[in-house]
């Protein structure tokens, strides 16, 4: 075996970890997203409840 077959083997490899590593940092991204937008959701609702409360209290 000669030098081209070494280099393709190791050129072959790198490419599929840097695909790995590009896909774990989208799923993670994604998933991070997803957090933030329920935690965002959920400060909405505890908004919207203390403003409510307030209205009711004031009757």
């Amino acid at each position: 075996m000669d030098w081209t077959f070494w280099a393709g083997l190791v050129g072959i490899a790198a490419l599929w970890g840097l695909t790995q590593w590009f896909f774990s940092n989208r799923r993670h991204s994604e998933k991070t997203r997803g957090r933030d937008s329920e935690s965002a959701d959920a400060m909405i609702d505890i908004d919207r409840g203390k403003a409510q409360s307030d209205v009711w209290r004031g009757l």
